[in-house]
């Protein structure tokens, strides 16, 4: 499953690794792919394993906010 996320408060590469480092966490991830210009993040991943909410939920843990 592919999903997009909007995520506020992305700024630089640091963030950027931040997010990728604590969504990498979960078991069922197949790939993650930041636009840093339009505040995305886009996560390849079997729902099977692991559901949006608990993707979005590391991506708050960071400290950004989810739309």
């Amino acid at each position: 499953m592919k999903e997009t996320i909007k995520v506020a408060g992305m700024t630089c590469g640091c963030c950027v690794g931040k997010v990728e480092n604590r969504i990498h966490e979960l078991d069922g991830i197949s790939s993650i792919k930041i636009d840093l210009d339009k505040s995305e993040v886009q996560v390849d991943f079997s729902d099977a394993a692991v559901s949006l909410d608990e993707i979005k939920d590391k991506i708050k843990r960071e400290g950004y906010q989810v739309d």
